[in-house]
């Protein structure tokens, strides 16, 4: 326990014991005394502030009036030396030299400071001086000769050293001091021929002190302090520190500042009050620097206030005794009737009921009157009987109380009871769900995928390929829009990271959008800056849902005009993207609510389309990836989705683990023959892995259930094991257990890679925990197959040399991709990026009876022209690489007058400034997107007719 709470405690218990008349008594002397106590420090604060007000004056004016007095009488004696030496008898030397030593005795006369007056020639010999003294000697060395043969000169305090000789001693035995006062004299011709020279008495200054300190009492110790410009004190009043330094007796002293006063401690701790005053000067006469200090003790300056204050304590004690004993006598008159209302209470605390309070009247049943005993004891009876009876209902509530909390805490039991079964019943539904919609899923996706390397197929069967393909990942992504809605409800949300291509991740939204683009007539433009980074480490699947649910948002709600993406890199790690469009817009309310789940605006509502869950679950996503979302929308004008998300740079493709994306055929020579075992209760998964890795040469088993799994395992042993989650019997949790506890006594210990199709991939720390080295989720991917395969088993692959796995062939430079020249003999270039452009301008020109050579951007453009001659060229303004306006202005520097071809421009930008531009740099035409047939074939017409 804390010594404040302790004393705390036994305060409280010394007033308990305290009767009221002796609190009263004590009430009244403690009051009086704290009374006093503060009249005494207001007058004493008072009465100190003006001691110390008339002090300080004091000091300033002594201070000021020596520096004054010291100014004028320095300025007068250099007056003196410089008026003579103007003097006829000085400045001819003919004339009137022998009145020279008459000058100079009569001006020592004048004033008794003078305590030598001598001039001297060019040459330092003293010609003529008071007296006769030093005449003949050689004073060219001393200081004030040397200064004033380059002008007047006025010199610091010094001893005497030549006149110290001749002059008689002081009766102190102090050294002689001077103050040097000189000037150099010059002849009619206004040459100089000496010096004028004047010792002054140091004994003035002290006289000087001595006449402002006649009328100060000695008893004020006011002491007088000169100290030079280095802060040495050269006078003391009081003779006891004089040529010590200011600091080494008072430190932390400013001498800079020209006047001020201020309270300092010495090194023995005394504190004085000190003025300061510095020599400046008068007049002509230019001073000496000198600091002038008049200090006396505090304990002075305050004396007669710490008396004043003495005399009020001792009153205050008095004052204090008196009226605690007044407050005695008034508590022993008061405390009787008290002391019977307080056995009253002390007998009402007990329980008795029934204790007589104070009878006032026989007939009155409340007292009204002034006596505020009485009115105590009759508040008292009253109050007495209504708690009695606010007592007996305040049990009876009580009770009653008691029995409402427990029927509502029954009734909350059960409700809670209830929402975990049916929060139970959902995450039932969602798995099972999860599961029987993606199993179907996995069989069309996984099927599709190995008919796109079937090379029987026709290029427009391969098309209707892609295009099941491409509506089974949609359909994928619809429900798992649904799915992780359920898993952001229930916090299992989970962020995994992987490296991947940005470009080509844009490309493939391009490429899928831009037919329902095409279909609307919109134009759909991918501005992304040349900062954004082609590789990145993100969560890729997430990052794709984003711009997926945007854009095809987009798409949904604008009948006219353009969807543009924007792209770029706003710091280090932090990217930047916003899809605007010129579609329907949206109303303010519907903007307050966009991010409500299932929240549909007016215009949702009236397509019929989505979900409402797409935006909700697209901010959640950007919110997860350290980013953040907003919109910008205006009715029948357009809205505006932007958002920032935070990445990983990833400095080379070599650092992402992408896989060749030529068909596997099969593996390096050499390659031991592998056995898998495919574990899966459905018969079409189990189909399509089977036929996927039979073409490897790999040895393969299947089973059905984990039972099967663990009795083929441990009689044949398998290097690795696709193990399906979910299955009858015995599940994959368990029979992954059997088997890792049955290979710990077994030289073989299998690869065991997880596959589920459950809603949930956050289940994936489980089902690792049980002894999976991996996990797929389904419906997968062949190359995740292939790369979990090469991974684990350490296999190298032989790849096609040449693949058409792409619905649009990926070009690389100048490729022909129809016949070289067209039947009319004329040679078409086409400078594109986007392949489904591409595919389309193709088929437009082979409609019209033409052919033409591709070019994926600029740069292939001057590649191609350096090797062809073209006719006419098709150039896309916005290009990686070099863009189309830039390849133009390349055209014609390279290639002669007679050589260029006819440049077309083609842009989703149909507006007059860009076609400005366009025309500016030599193109002939312009081609509006999305490119229509009419339009096509009139350019054709006009310049290859």
């Amino acid at each position: 326990m804390s010594f404040s709470n302790s004393l705390k405690i036994k305060l409280n218990k010394l007033l308990l014991n305290l009767t009221l008349k002796e609190k009263l008594g004590f009430s009244f002397g403690i009051t009086i005394f704290l009374l006093s106590l503060l009249y005494n420090f207001i007058v004493f604060q008072s009465v100190r502030n003006k001691v110390k007000e008339d002090q300080s004056f004091l000091l300033q004016q002594i201070s000021h009036e020596l520096v004054n007095t010291f100014d004028k009488l320095m300025y007068r004696r250099s007056t003196d030396i410089r008026n003579m030496t103007i003097l006829s008898e000085f400045r001819d030397e003919g004339l009137y030299k022998n009145n020279r030593r008459f000058l100079l005795e009569k001006l020592q006369e004048s004033y008794e400071g003078y305590a030598w007056i001598g001039f001297a020639d060019t040459q330092g010999k003293v010609k003529i001086s008071t007296k006769g003294i030093l005449e003949g000697e050689n004073v060219s060395q001393r200081p004030w000769f040397i200064a004033a043969l380059k002008g007047s000169f006025v010199g610091d305090v010094h001893e005497a050293k030549l006149l110290a000789k001749k002059l008689p001693p002081l009766p102190n035995g102090e050294p002689l001091r001077f103050l040097d006062v000189a000037h150099p004299v010059y002849n009619e011709k206004n040459e100089l021929i000496g010096v004028l020279g004047a010792h002054l008495s140091w004994q003035w200054i002290e006289d000087l002190s001595n006449s402002l300190m006649a009328n100060i009492p000695k008893d004020k110790q006011i002491e007088i302090l000169i100290l030079d410009k280095q802060g040495k004190i050269i006078f003391d009043s009081e003779k006891k520190l004089e040529g010590k330094n200011i600091n080494n007796i008072i430190p932390l002293i400013d001498l800079n500042q020209s006047t001020f006063l201020f309270q300092r401690k010495n090194f023995q701790g005394k504190e004085f009050l000190i003025s300061h005053n510095r020599d400046k000067g008068y007049l002509t006469y230019p001073g000496l620097g000198w600091h002038i200090l008049v200090k006396q003790p505090m304990e002075i300056v305050f004396q007669s206030a710490d008396d004043l204050q003495r005399k009020i304590f001792i009153s205050g004690l008095l004052l204090a005794t008196l009226f605690s004993w007044i407050g005695w006598k008034i508590a022993e008159e008061i405390m009787k009737p008290l002391l019977n209302i307080a056995y009253e209470a002390d007998q009402i605390r007990k329980g008795n009921r029934s204790v007589s309070l104070c009878e006032i009247t026989e007939n009155s049943f409340f007292y009204q009157g002034k006596n505020e005993i009485l009115l105590l004891s009759s508040s008292l009876k009253d109050l007495v009987q209504n708690l009695i009876t606010k007592e007996n209902k305040l049990i009876k509530s009580n009770q009653e109380l008691e029995n409402k909390i427990f029927e509502r805490t029954k009734e909350l039991q059960e409700a809670k009871e209830i929402a975990e079964k049916a929060n139970k019943a959902k995450s039932i539904f969602l798995s099972n769900m999860s599961h029987e919609l993606r199993t179907p899923l996995n069989a069309i996706l996984g099927f599709s995928q190995l008919m796109k390397d079937d090379h029987t197929l026709t290029l427009e069967n391969k098309d209707n390929l892609y295009i099941i393909i491409n509506s089974s990942e949609h359909l994928l992504s619809l429900i798992n829009e649904v799915l992780e809605l359920s898993k952001i409800e229930a916090g299992q949300v989970t962020f995994n990271e992987t490296a991947f291509n940005l470009h080509n991740l844009l490309k493939s939204l391009k490429s899928m959008l831009q037919i329902k683009a095409n279909e609307k007539n919109i134009d759909l433009i991918f501005n992304l800056e040349d900062n954004l980074p082609e590789f990145i480490v993100t969560d890729e699947s997430k990052l794709r849902q984003i711009f997926l649910n945007l854009i095809s948002n987009s798409l949904k709600f604008t009948q006219q005009g353009n969807i543009i993406l924007t792209g770029k890199l706003i710091s280090e790690n932090q990217l930047y993207f916003a899809v605007k469009d010129t579609g329907v817009g949206m109303k303010q309310d519907d903007l307050d609510k966009l991010f409500t789940p299932f929240f549909q605006t007016e215009s949702g509502i009236k397509s019929k389309q989505g979900t409402g869950l797409g935006l909700l679950i697209s901010r959640q996503f950007v919110e997860l990836m350290g980013g953040d979302m907003k919109v910008e929308s205006e009715f029948n004008k357009g809205t505006t989705f932007y958002f920032t998300i935070n990445f990983t740079p990833v400095s080379s493709l070599a650092s992402s683990k992408i896989l060749p994306t030529q068909k596997i055929i099969g593996l390096a020579e050499n390659t031991p023959i592998y056995r898998i075992l495919i574990v899966d209760d459905n018969e079409q998964n189990r189909l399509l892995l089977h036929k996927l890795l039979k073409p490897l040469n790999f040895d393969i088993k299947e089973a059905i259930n984990g039972k099967e799994a663990v009795e083929i395992t441990e009689n044949w042993q398998p290097h690795l094991i696709w193990m399906d989650i979910g299955m009858p019997v015995m599940d994959g949790y368990q029979a992954t257990k059997l088997i890792r506890k049955n290979s710990q006594n077994s030289s073989s210990n299998p690869v065991i890679i997880a596959l589920t199709a459950h809603a949930f991939m956050e289940e994936k720390d489980d089902i690792l925990g049980c002894g999976c080295d991996d996990v797929i989720s389904k419906p997968f991917v062949t190359s995740i197959i292939f790369e979990k395969l090469q991974h684990f088993l350490h296999l190298e692959y032989v790849y096609e040399s040449t693949s058409e796995t792409l619905m649009i062939p990926e070009t690389k430079n100048v490729e022909m991709l129809t016949e070289k020249i067209s039947p009319l003999n004329r040679k078409i270039l086409v400078a594109e990026d986007n392949r489904v452009n591409q595919k389309l301008i193709l088929s437009l020109l082979k409609k019209l009876g033409y052919s033409a050579d591709i070019a994926n951007n600029g740069k292939e453009v001057i590649e191609a022209i350096e090797k062809q001659v073209y006719d006419i060229i098709f150039m896309d303004i916005e290009m990686p690489e070099m863009d189309g306006i830039t390849a133009t202005k390349k055209i014609h520097e390279v290639l002669p007058s007679e050589n260029l071809p006819i440049v077309i421009a083609m842009s989703a930008h149909d507006d007059d400034e860009n076609k400005k531009i366009c025309e500016e740099v030599g193109m002939k035409d312009y081609l509006p997107k999305p490119i229509k047939l009419s339009k096509l074939e009139l350019i054709l017409s006009n310049f290859l007719s």
